[in-house]
């Protein structure tokens, strides 16, 4: 089994699970014997194709193999709908230059498919109507793309649309772009031969920023009197649309406070200031006015302090072996380093394990409690989810089954927009199985090898038969299986990789940047929601101290 996380064609934690084809288990028995084995897919080179009337070469080859190979029950068949253009019986596709398209048609045994083929003047030009889109995921708006081409027509199906990050931005088959996270990315629109592609970059940002503190960075114990100090504050975060504040001292007759924050030392005594900022955050010191006042020292916590603090509930959790131990187990792993397709050396092993090397900007995310509740309420989940296909409007629902199998409600949320396609696939708009439709919101059971297949197989075993049932089934699903599960509690992306309970058993991944570049995509969408609770449980092995979020 592999897991999918959030990342768009591999999709990321969020944790839907899929299997490859060499992972479906072999099922032997008397009839595979006597009666052979049947043919239960066809893979061909390309899903589509093109064949441009200006080629010395008005032919392409499909390169269709069976699946399993070794099946039995005959070649591969192959018919065109278009007498235009024809197809050999070992695959090969000729057109007589006319411009149209056909469907070729193959079959072995009891399996059809279908790909499409495109005769077409050759392309020029191609590019998209627009080079840059921002978005906000508070206020989520469809934007749509086109290609612009020469010819200035092209037929139906010939282009492919595609997003770099569906975290950040998803695109429809019609090049529809929706928000998903906070970030930047673009999305692709390409030709199905991948001769012509064309992008745009997109912003996701907040329409409305919500302040969450303001801090006084330069605050000091004391200052002489008749003597002045210019204070200074930062607003976090610091793209508020409204950025003014009001500077107030308790007593002015000690010490006074301009509008810009200068402070003017009148009278020996203590006085209080206090900066407020528009939506009504404060940050105060005390500050002593003497006439024989020395030196005076800063007592503002650094920002990166402050934020910190701010950043969530971070828990410890205490193991009894130390950082080396756990190390060296790992090593025992086989574990990868996938983007370079190698072995990791040793340091670099233990640079991923340790939980205080990667706890800085989105590597924190990893630690992300996702069996805690954000409080978020169903008015922003559902401004989140506007305009997402079949989840639009579905903010209470996420809520009762996040809080009914405890789990993150912004998690489940965000996870079924991922693994959904951002509510419009085939599996969440819904598949007719038996006579009756039913919905996959997660992917779940949705095996490589026919996803739409398994995956609407098992709603209809599990009885998903609306969305409202699929996101109940779903949450519970991944409480039961993953999150909350009484052998392997492994609650966050960090334990779902190195899972320091049980240290080699039952980890999601051999790839040590696993974890890290999932965090990345928690993060982006989390990010659409600057109010919520968040939650940290960090692992701290034998001998490492406690530290901070930086």
């Amino acid at each position: 089994m592999k897991t999918k996380v959030i990342l768009a064609a591999t999709t990321a934690v969020l944790v839907s699970v899929t299997a490859q084809a060499a992972d479906i288990p072999m099922r032997f028995s008397l009839d595979s014997i006597f009666f052979g084995i049947p043919t239960t897919g066809i893979l061909t080179d390309n899903a589509a194709y093109i064949i441009y009337t200006n080629s010395d070469d008005l032919s392409a080859e499909l390169g269709a193999e069976k699946f399993p190979l070794n099946s039995t029950d005959g070649a591969i068949k192959y018919s065109s709908d278009n007498e235009h253009i024809s197809v050999s019986e070992r695959g090969r596709i000729t057109s007589d230059g006319e411009p149209c398209t056909a469907n070729i048609t193959l079959t072995a045994g009891n399996v059809s498919v279908t790909r499409p083929v495109y005769v077409s003047e050759p392309i020029t030009r191609f590019s998209l109507s627009k080079s840059k889109l921002e978005l906000f995921a508070d206020k989520p708006e469809t934007v749509s793309l086109s290609a612009v081409t020469e010819p200035a027509e092209l037929m139906p199906g010939m282009v492919t649309w595609y997003s770099g990050d569906e975290s950040i931005a998803y695109v429809d088959e019609a090049g529809r772009v929706l928000p998903n996270g906070i970030g930047t990315t673009s999305v692709y629109a390409k030709t199905v031969d991948g001769e012509h592609t064309a992008k745009c970059t997109v912003y996701v940002g907040l329409y409305d920023v919500t302040l969450k503190a303001v801090f006084i960075t330069n605050a000091i114990d004391r200052l002489k009197t008749g003597t002045e100090y210019k204070l200074s504050a930062y607003l976090y975060p610091d793209n508020v649309k409204d950025k003014s504040m009001t500077w107030k001292s308790s007593d002015s007759t000690v010490v006074s406070v301009d509008a810009d924050g200068t402070l003017h030392a009148a009278e020996p005594g203590k006085a209080t200031i206090t900066v407020t900022a528009a939506n009504g955050k404060t940050d105060s010191f005390e500050i002593e006015s003497t006439a024989d006042a020395g030196d005076y020292n800063v007592i503002s916590k650094p920002v990166s302090q402050r934020l910190s603090e701010l950043s969530g509930a971070m828990q410890f959790a205490k193991y009894p072996y130390s950082l080396d131990e756990m190390t060296e187990l790992q090593m025992t792993r086989e574990p990868v380093i996938y983007s370079e397709n190698r072995r990791p050396e040793y340091g670099e092993l233990k640079h991923a394990v340790d939980p205080s090397a990667n706890a800085t900007a989105s590597g924190k995310y990893q630690f992300l409690d996702l069996s805690q509740f954000n409080g978020t309420d169903a008015a922003t989940l559902d401004r989140y989810l506007s305009g997402k296909g079949v989840l639009d409007g579905k903010g209470q629902q996420f809520l009762d089954a996040a809080e009914r199998y405890g789990l993150s409600e912004i998690y489940l949320a965000t996870h079924a927009v991922l693994e959904s396609g951002s509510g419009f696939s085939q599996l969440a708009r819904g598949v007719e199985v038996n006579g009756t439709v039913v919905y996959n919101l997660f992917g779940i059971g949705a095996y490589d090898a026919g996803a739409v297949r398994y995956g609407s197989e098992y709603a209809y075993s599990m009885g998903w038969t609306s969305v409202d049932a699929a996101i109940d089934g779903g949450a519970r699903w991944i409480s039961e299986n993953y999150i909350n599960n009484p052998s392997y509690r492994q609650n966050t992306l960090y334990k779902m990789r190195w899972n320091p309970d049980k240290p080699g058993e039952h980890q999601y991944a051999t790839d040590i940047e696993w974890a890290t570049a999932q965090a990345k995509i928690i993060r982006s969408m989390f990010d659409a929601f600057p109010g919520a609770e968040l939650h940290f449980e960090v692992p701290l092995y034998t001998g490492e101290s406690e530290f901070e979020f930086k």
